[in-house]
């Protein structure tokens, strides 16, 4: 079934959102809103 909820997220698509399942504001915070440095954590 899919979720609504997705359909709001700036970051729907991307790997740490929706595998790892981090939100929206978690991105923002701990990667500055860029969902590609997610890599980059040891």
């Amino acid at each position: 079934m899919y979720d609504d909820y997705e359909d709001e997220s700036e970051f729907a698509g991307t790997y740490v959102h929706d595998v790892e399942g981090w939100s929206d504001d978690d991105i923002y915070d701990a990667l500055d809103g860029d969902p590609e440095a997610y890599w980059n954590i040891d």
